[in-house]
């Protein structure tokens, strides 16, 4: 498992943007703004969630992670499964990772957490003889 330092939380953010949205105080198109290359990453790279859509209330919301960090190289600014993201920590790398909230069939996104991810460190080893 890598080292993760602890996650910050942009919930209230979400509620807040969720709140001017059903008040009516911002354009429809503030929250159904997903790209193509987003939904079909949390459709494929994505993990199912037992929430539903604060925006569509369809039950397929999903959450999908992103690496960014200049160690990642090409891979950086790509969506990743979790073992994919132990994969990179084993390796001796560190990054960023996001943790988005996508819905498919609206479009819906929104940056739940981010938090860095250190080098996972290896087993100490014995001395030789």
């Amino acid at each position: 498992m890598p080292a993760i330092l602890p996650w910050v939380s942009h919930g209230l953010e979400r509620a807040r943007l969720l709140g001017d949205y059903r008040a009516g105080r911002i354009d429809e198109s503030a929250v159904h703004d997903a790209d193509f290359l987003l939904v079909a990453a949390a459709n494929f790279h994505g993990y199912p969630t037992d929430k539903v859509c604060p925006i569509c209330d369809e039950s397929g919301l999903r959450t999908v992670y992103w690496v960014h960090g200049d160690e990642l190289g090409r891979r950086t600014n790509t969506a990743r499964s979790l073992e994919e993201i132990d994969e990179f920590s084993r390796q001796g790398l560190t990054f960023d990772l996001h943790e988005v909230e996508v819905c498919p069939a609206c479009k819906w996104n929104f940056l739940m957490r981010t938090t860095m991810v250190l080098p996972q460190e290896s087993p100490q080893r014995e001395p030789k003889e």
